[in-house]
């Protein structure tokens, strides 16, 4: 029997949601399927066929740790997604590259590790109402502020809540409120399904664990199509075993929030068959 580990971490040891799922598929395909905590220091890494990392939520509070620990541990087995695609995803400077290929982002300014906001950016942030600031490596919503027009804090305060790392700051979206995000699934390079994420009431963090909610959502094909586009441009993306695309209508337009190719919440008990999907996209790449 083929062994695969799902990794997480400790503050979830039987992983999400999603995982809970896999497990029975996995076994009725003839694969043993172990939910790892990846900072464990029992774990056996090199005794699985294949590593899949999954609800490993805390990589970002121990970068330079889960960067060394995911370079390790693709020496002996094999890592989903691939080393290089975690990196490049890890920094959401990647954000600057696909804009560079005409994808639609949210109005940003990237600022490096230790730098300062440039004229320029400022001239663009001083026409914004709303502005969101956020670590270039971050997961969850960490340490992530939203400020109204002209308050802003200075450059000095942001640097130290950013604690001196690069950060992003962008034009707040209202249609996050509003309309809410859609995340769209795609399993092995193709659309599987997709989900609307709401915040709650008061906040504009869609994330569960800030009180925001998710439902199944079926794209228009217009959308859809969008979706499509920015997945066929995005060769980390064909290449993974799993992608989550956010992105926020406006306008009939999809603008594009953040790819999500390291240990995205895939929604799989929300549509029939997704898991099912998921497994067997993961038999495939036991072969």
């Amino acid at each position: 029997m083929r062994r695969v580990a799902l990794i997480t971490w400790s503050g979830l040891r039987e992983g999400a949601e999603s995982e809970q799922l896999l497990l029975p598929l996995l076994a009725q395909r003839g694969v043993e399927a172990t939910l790892v905590d990846w900072r464990d220091p029992a774990a056996d890494f090199g005794a699985f066929d294949l590593l899949i990392l999954r609800s490993c939520w805390d990589y970002h509070l121990h970068y330079c740790e889960f960067t060394g620990w995911l370079s390790r541990a693709g020496r002996v087995v094999p890592v989903l997604n691939k080393l290089e695609t975690v990196l490049w995803n890890s920094n959401k400077f990647y954000l600057q590259q696909l804009e560079s290929q005409g994808i639609e982002i949210a109005p940003t300014c990237f600022v490096s590790a230790g730098g300062d906001l440039g004229s320029l950016d400022l001239a663009k942030i001083e026409c914004w109402s709303e502005i969101v600031v956020k670590p270039a490596v971050s997961a969850s919503a960490h340490k992530t502020y939203r400020f109204a027009k002209g308050a802003l804090p200075s450059q000095q305060t942001l640097k130290e809540l950013m604690d001196s790392r690069a950060f992003l700051v962008q034009q707040f979206v209202p249609e996050v409120q509003s309309r809410g995000e859609i995340s769209f699934i795609y399993i092995d390079g193709a659309y599987s399904h997709a989900v609307l994420k709401r915040p709650a009431a008061h906040d504009f963090r869609v994330q569960q664990e800030h009180g925001g909610s998710a439902v199944l959502f079926t794209p228009s094909p217009p959308l859809l199509r969008q979706a499509d586009k920015i997945a066929a441009a995005v060769p980390q993306l064909r290449e993974s075993l799993y992608c989550r695309i956010d992105a926020i209508e406006k306008d009939g337009k999809l603008v594009l929030m953040e790819l999500e190719l390291i240990e995205p919440e895939l929604f799989l008990a929300l549509a029939e068959g997704a898991a099912e999907r998921f497994a067997d996209a993961i038999v495939r790449r036991l072969k």
